[in-house]
């Protein structure tokens, strides 16, 4: 009677034990809230000390954590795990597992007595296979001191193969979707280069937001772009410096001919951004730990394809923009159409005696946005910012992308108190706008703030050039800043 109410006891522990494993896989998704859940299932039946996941990467021949797949295990560690239990494991595939370095089968006759002889009353360690194909993909690791009550009153070899065979299952497929999860962001990025000559022109606008785009991908390697120079030699682009003596020494390397270089060590690689048959500047991935996969160079070659095309578009089209009259990112005039308007306006002020004011206004540390946040984020600022500009203007007012981060605006027919009551009014439009930025890759921000600094003048018959309207509208600007930003200031000729 004792005897089957014990295997009664035993056989609803071991029943509990899986349903609570098998409920906490298929209920938590993050890897991280995962193995914690595991840990504290085990630690409750077996009176586990520890239980930790590792996954081996093929390509580096070393063990990560499941849960910071960025983080190397230690080399002490690697060398035990990696030669002593991984190699091992490959004999074992999933017919057994490893408890203190010795293989112990499922298919043995004497596999409870082996187990019993092999424990320790210190430190026991088992080593289960993380099976992809009969393909080792990594280890689980059981960590305890000595055979509790708890496992005693338990089936405990029985129901952790049926426990790991489960977890094993669910971090392959967790691997493989992490994978997908990856390819996924590959084609968002190259869909996002081949986006960008929708909007811009400017090679110096365009390569540094190619390189934030592919450092944000390839994020195990610091990512650089260098430029070729007149006399052929490569310069940095983008950041704004680069240590690695490695891709130094790589760079003479890439050659017209060759379309990627990748060094002896295979952790650092040169990809050519290339213009019909020559090559024009590279994408360079370094790291001093990490090697670059094959996954990662077939990435990274298919980019800097996707940049050659889209630098190679940016060059055609700007040829063609030169006569253009309309900013690509803003649709605002660009700065030739304003200085095209600006005479035309001046010249019938002064014919009709009408009044013309001009405002100069600057997005205040705007080069803030762009190191901060990226230049794709710095682009959303600049088309939000014209967005309410134009929404606030008359059909007949005239509204410009000068350069850069500033605007110019012409008022026809319209007096100083009115102007600056517009350039009030633009200021605290742009002032409260929360700028939407979370379809620019930008983790953790989904919205900005910005100000500007606003200069107004007014058109006078001192005026003798046209240019002189805008330049008083810029010397108020410049004052705006200099009183601390985020304000409006009406020329006057004391500010000169």
């Amino acid at each position: 009677m004792a005897d089957t109410a014990k295997n009664s006891k035993r056989c609803t522990d071991t029943m509990d034990f899986l349903w609570e494993v098998s409920s906490t896989l298929a209920s938590v998704n993050d890897a991280k809230l995962l193995t914690d859940a595991l840990k504290s299932i085990f630690e409750k039946y077996f009176s586990v000390n520890n239980f930790q996941v590792y996954i081996k990467d093929e390509n580096t021949f070393t063990l990560r954590d499941f849960v910071k797949s960025w983080i190397i295990i230690e080399k002490n560690l690697q060398h035990e795990l990696v030669e002593n239990i991984f190699n091992t494991l490959k004999s074992v595939n999933n017919n057994g597992f490893i408890l203190n370095n010795k293989i112990l089968k499922y298919s043995s006759k004497k596999l409870n007595e082996q187990f019993d002889a092999l424990l320790t009353d210190s430190k026991n360690l088992i080593y289960f296979p993380v099976l992809n194909e009969n393909n080792l993909a990594g280890v689980i690791e059981i960590n305890f001191d000595s055979i509790s009550e708890s496992i005693k009153n338990i089936d405990f070899l029985l129901s952790l193969r049926i426990a790991v065979s489960q977890i094993s299952t669910v971090i392959v497929n967790k691997i493989l979707n992490r994978q997908l999860l990856r390819h996924i962001k590959f084609q968002k990025v190259m869909k996002s280069i081949a986006k960008l000559i929708e909007t811009q022109f400017d090679l110096d606008y365009i390569l540094p937001i190619i390189g934030e785009l592919i450092d944000r991908f390839v994020s195990e390697h610091l990512i650089y772009i260098f430029t070729r120079n007149d006399e052929g030699k490569f310069e940095l682009f983008w950041p704004l410096d680069c240590q690695d003596s490695g891709i130094m020494k790589l760079l003479p390397k890439l050659k017209d001919d060759k379309a990627s270089v990748i060094s002896k060590d295979g952790k650092t690689g040169l990809f050519a951004i290339r213009n019909e048959e020559k090559t024009i500047g590279v994408i360079a991935a370094s790291s001093n730990i990490d090697k670059l996969s094959q996954t990662d160079i077939d990435y990274l070659s298919k980019l800097s394809v996707q940049a050659s095309v889209t630098t190679q578009r940016a060059n055609s089209y700007a040829q063609v923009l030169k006569y253009a009259t309309l900013d690509a990112l803003t649709g605002l005039n660009n700065r030739r159409q304003f200085e095209t308007r600006l005479k035309q306006e001046t010249a019938n002020a002064k014919r009709n005696k009408k009044s013309l004011c001009c405002i100069m206004l600057d997005i205040d540390y705007f080069k803030h946005v762009n190191d901060t946040w990226g230049h794709s984020a710095g682009d959303c600022v600049l088309k939000n910012v014209a967005k309410i500009i134009i929404g606030e203007l008359r059909e007949y007012d005239i509204a410009s992308r000068y350069g850069g981060e500033e605007f110019c605006i012409l008022l026809p027919d319209t007096k100083i108190k009115e102007a600056v009551f517009v350039a009030q009014r633009l200021r605290k439009a742009v002032e409260k706008a929360d700028i939407n930025i979370s379809e620019d890759q930008v983790l953790g921000v989904d919205t900005l703030n910005v100000t500007i600094s606003v200069g107004v003048s007014e058109y006078d018959d001192d005026c003798d050039v046209p240019e002189k309207l805008h330049q008083t509208a810029d010397i108020a600007l410049y004052e705006a800043k200099r009183r601390g930003r985020n304000r409006v200031v009406v020329y006057d000729e004391a500010l000169e």
